[in-house]
């Protein structure tokens, strides 16, 4: 049985380990000191705990702050062979580090879980993994214990870069269905008209697929934060910034939903978005659909 050694943060990284506890022995770190917990685990006292007699480390974080103090030191990985970022990070840092391990001899890869609601982790989700193509043959039964689609996306970081390509899409797709079905709404279509509609037409995209219908069955899509959101725009259109890609449509939604924090606030699910357009046009509440 192969020995996993997790650390991270947060209710992903808390997904991540105890879906690779179901198969593998685990041992845990919270790099914040918080609260990580998984069933079935070993608490690790430290990041040397961790790694001692771990056949790989995976990383679980948002914050590349914590990524970079993790790795600023690197002793606590001797013995280790592979390294696997399941977190969300920057595409050039993960290069930049992805050298730097790999000139004493550890191989790291980004494979960052994107998934806006761990539930339906099977149907809507996937991990982006960059790095050498044998790497991902030794891991990939790691990464199917934590979601069944795994895709190669090329070299380290580009991984990390595909997250991004399809996150900025995600929010883009959904904030420019609920601004159209308000709309729909003020002229007097329902919500399930529009959704049978627009999935059967060119109108059809992923957030038309299942937001609308969440809409009309007053249901739920996601359990990622507006502020989530938010900060992958942030990153998006700056790595576009970098490499002189224009992000104009991306940065526009990034400052609405900014703004969308202000209002509702960061932690917000991204489904409660909703609701802004539902006020300033005037509509009806959602229990009232």
């Amino acid at each position: 049985m192969t020995t996993i050694g997790v650390a991270g943060s947060g209710d992903v990284a808390a997904f991540v380990a105890q879906a690779l506890a179901k198969t593998h022995s685990v041992r845990i770190f919270d790099i914040n000191n918080g609260s990580l917990q998984c069933e079935g685990a070993e608490q690790a006292k430290s990041v040397v705990d961790l790694a001692k007699g771990a056949d790989v480390v995976v990383l679980c974080t948002d914050a590349d702050d914590a990524r970079e103090a993790l790795f600023r030191d690197t002793d606590w990985l001797k013995g280790i062979d592979v390294v696997i970022d399941v977190g969300q990070g920057d595409p050039d840092n993960s290069r930049s580090l992805s050298k730097n391990l790999n000139d004493i001899g550890i191989t790291l890869v980004d494979a960052p879980l994107h998934t806006e609601n761990t539930e339906a982790i099977a149907d809507a989700s996937a991990i982006f993994f960059g790095g050498p193509a044998d790497v991902l043959g030794s891991v990939r039964p790691i990464l199917e214990a934590v979601c069944p689609k795994v895709i190669h996306c090329g070299d380290a970081g580009s991984g990390h870069a595909m997250r991004l390509v399809v996150a900025a899409i995600a929010a883009c797709n959904r904030l420019i269905t609920y601004e159209c079905a308000a709309m729909g709404a003020k002229n007097g279509l329902t919500v399930a008209d529009m959704a049978t509609v627009l999935n059967k037409s060119s109108g059809y995209n992923s957030a038309a697929a299942r937001v609308l219908p969440a809409l009309a069955a007053n249901g739920q899509t996601a359990d990622a934060t507006v502020g989530d959101c938010a900060n992958d725009l942030r990153k998006a259109s700056a790595l576009g910034m970098r490499y002189g890609a224009p992000m104009l449509i991306a940065t526009m939604v990034r400052s609405t939903l900014d703004a969308a924090s202000h209002r509702l606030g960061e932690s917000a699910s991204i489904d409660e978005l909703a609701t802004i357009w539902e006020i300033d046009a005037g509509l009806p509440a959602p229990s009232s659909h």
